[in-house]
């Protein structure tokens, strides 16, 4: 069961991590890339679900960081959520609800999208502890953990960069320089 979760947590980072870039997938594998992470977030959460449930139910009770990790989770879920239900609006591919031309809902999916992977690299950092703690050398624990740190500063300055400079928001608000 660990290994299974392991798996499907790998592939969710892999397959959402691919699919920042449309121009590299093109739109049907980014369609299928999507439909694979819908797939895949459901999975997870069905893995999940006994943690879910058990902090759910004693959410008063719950240490801090649990609380914490339990926010991050429900708003990971809105955010994962909104980005597939606006991907698959603006499918012109598989699903084809002709509603690609629809400025708001593709915007709305950048956004969402983005989010997605930044707030899954926060995820990620608050279980960190776990993968660092099958390392038994600290200076390369250190090391791990500064990569770590510089890959999401640097993924969450290029994604809000590229967020901010996308042909979308020239189209709606003229050109931002």
């Amino acid at each position: 069961m660990k290994k299974g979760k392991t798996i499907v947590d790998i592939l969710l980072f892999i397959v959402t991590i691919s699919l920042f870039d449309i121009g590299l997938t093109g739109n049907l594998n980014h369609e299928i890339l999507g439909t694979a992470i819908g797939i895949l977030f459901t999975i997870h959460i069905v893995l999940n679900f006994k943690w879910i449930k058990q902090v759910s139910q004693n959410l008063k009770s719950v240490n801090i960081k649990t609380k914490i990790m339990y926010i991050i989770d429900i708003f990971i879920m809105l955010v994962y959520l909104g980005s597939i239900i606006c991907g698959v609006l603006i499918s012109n591919e598989i699903f084809n609800f002709k509603m690609s031309s629809n400025l708001f809902v593709v915007i709305l999916h950048l956004i969402l999208g983005r989010l997605a992977i930044i707030i899954m690299l926060i995820h990620l950092g608050l279980h960190l502890y776990r993968i660092l703690a099958k390392i038994k050398n600290n200076k390369l624990k250190m090391v791990v953990y500064s990569i770590y740190i510089v890959l999401v500063l640097l993924i969450t300055i290029y994604f809000l960069y590229t967020l901010t400079h996308s042909f979308q928001w020239m189209y709606v608000f003229g050109n931002m320089e």
